[in-house]
């Protein structure tokens, strides 16, 4: 698999898979946006999906031929797998735009297909985690502002959030 930096516009074949693992080890445990898309090499795109996940773990396995399964850090069900890249490029001429990077495979036909990854920020980072009032039902919800609001009026202890039924 070759490397392609695009600062330098360098290229490089890939050392060990443990220079690979040093790569992707800095998506774990980060908000990760993805595109994965196929297009042929004159630019008519026959699908593209996008999403955005945290990164739970990357494994890379290297037997017939290299695969690179990246998972998502609360929905078990949910992975990107990559099978047989034949180019690996690196978006780092940005500087504090966040680091990405692109898996290229190419096939008979002039059909290409790409995985982009780009690093979103540490887990967390921009969105509100919801807490025990984030999961109450609107019901529960003015239950328990009634009773706050009561027992403040009676000097009484402060009440605690219900319990959410999910």
């Amino acid at each position: 698999m070759k490397i392609i930096y695009t600062r330098g516009n360098r290229t490089e074949t890939l050392a060990s898979i443990a220079t690979l693992r040093k790569i992707l080890g800095r998506f774990v445990r980060h908000r990760v946006f993805y595109e994965v898309s196929s297009r042929n090499k004159r630019g008519h795109e026959f699908f593209s999906a996008k999403n955005t996940f945290v990164v739970g773990s990357i494994e890379i396995v290297n037997r017939d031929y290299l695969t690179i399964t990246i998972f998502d850090a609360h929905n078990s069900s949910h992975s990107i797998e990559i099978l047989n890249p034949s180019a690996l490029r690196i978006y780092d001429e940005t500087m504090g735009k966040g680091f990405a990077v692109s898996f290229l495979s190419e096939s008979p036909g002039d059909v290409e297909s790409r995985c982009y990854l780009r690093d979103e920020g540490n887990e967390g980072e921009g969105f509100v985690e919801r807490g025990e009032l984030g999961r109450l039902s609107l019901p529960q919800l003015f239950d328990y502002v009634e009773e706050i609001t009561h027992g403040r009026r009676l000097a009484g202890p402060r009440a605690e959030p219900p319990f959410a039924t999910l």
